[in-house]
């Protein structure tokens, strides 16, 4: 266990040590502040508010007796929740290239000499990728309510809000409704860093990893409608990706559902694990 906490902070120090590390910080950093700047000098949040509450959700809300909340650091914070995107693509380059760059600069050889397996190797690689992505959803929360907070101010620091839970709308906080966001854009981001983890370990390389996962993060709602007469299309992975929208009771593939979607995820999941393990374990190194 020491020998992996140790070799999970040296390839989280190396990460640091890319300039397309720190990028990314600066990148989100310069998108939030774009919009904060936009919303408060541009556009009329009461406008934007009139925008986000229309027709079924404004109509919760009077059934409930509630008054709609004005635009203020939770709104941005909520808002701004879709920059996960954002980090899911950032994530799927440096799973690709966590890997890549050690066949690329023949490294990986002084790397399996080490006293740690390959397994265990690997494993700390695994968790680097997603700890770097917390941090990054970490910092974008933050960010959001330092900037939201400067520029828009704050109502309540837990104020109640009506948002759709699955089986209609109904009152929930906003750390409530932010943390399941957070938690449905997470689950995809696991699973598709893990392909392009898996894609990079068996080609030795990040091009083919980055594109595809892009692709199918990117592109999933189309290809799923292009095959989405065939009835497997509701075993395709990106059927599954979105699973806000499926929790939410608007799922692509008509009939699918959350216990389906997640279950459809976790043995994808196995699959590029048990893929990626297996040949990263057995893979002969001489040659490189």
């Amino acid at each position: 266990m020491s020998n992996l906490v140790q070799l999970v902070k040296n390839e989280f120090i190396k990460l640091h040590h890319y300039k397309s590390t720190w990028a990314m910080y600066i990148i989100i950093g310069l998108l939030l502040i774009g919009m904060g700047m936009v919303t408060n000098f541009v556009v009329n949040p009461s406008l934007m508010v009139d925008e986000t509450f229309q027709a079924d959700l404004m109509q919760a809300y009077q059934s409930m007796g509630l008054e709609v909340p004005a635009y203020d650091m939770w709104a941005f914070v909520a808002e701004n929740i879709s920059l996960t995107s954002f980090i899911t693509i950032f994530i799927i380059v440096v799973a690709a290239k966590i890997i890549s760059n050690e066949f690329k600069w023949e490294t990986i050889k002084l790397l399996l000499i080490r006293p740690a397996g390959r397994g265990t190797i690997l494993t700390s690689k695994y968790i680097t990728v997603f700890l770097f992505a917390l941090v990054l959803i970490l910092y974008t929360i933050i960010l959001s309510m330092i900037i939201g907070l400067l520029f828009f101010g704050v109502d309540s620091w837990n104020p109640t809000i009506v948002d759709n839970m699955g089986s209609g709308y109904t009152e929930v906080s906003i750390m409530t409704s932010i943390g399941m966001d957070i938690l449905f854009s997470l689950i995809s981001l696991i699973v598709v860093a893990t392909l392009s983890f898996m894609i990079a370990i068996l080609f030795k390389g990040s091009a083919m990893a980055i594109a595809v996962s892009i692709v199918i993060f990117v592109a999933a709602p189309m290809l799923t409608m292009l095959v989405s007469q065939y009835e497997i299309s509701k075993y395709l992975l990106t059927a599954h990706l979105n699973l806000q929208s499926i929790f939410e009771g608007s799922p692509i593939i008509e009939g699918t559902s959350l216990g389906f979607s997640i279950t459809v995820l976790i043995v994808y999941y196995v699959i590029f694990m048990v893929i990626g393990w297996l040949t990263f374990k057995k893979r002969d190194v001489a040659g490189n």
